[in-house]
């Protein structure tokens, strides 16, 4: 009995460093979007017209 109360405890112990990493996970791929997002509209805000002239060649 004791074995098996040993490993729900380490059974949970890695779930919630799963959890946790599925977060973190989470927040960095939002941050790397908006930074991308962020930079695509400052590049199209700055070269509007560079863009224009490359979509009609």
């Amino acid at each position: 009995m004791p074995r098996n109360r040993v490993a729900s405890r380490a059974h949970r112990m890695d779930l919630r460093q799963q959890t946790r990493c599925s977060l973190a996970l989470i927040m960095l791929m939002g941050l790397a979007t908006l930074s991308v997002l962020a930079t695509t509209q400052t590049l199209s805000a700055h070269d509007s017209n560079a863009v224009h002239q490359y979509s009609l060649k």
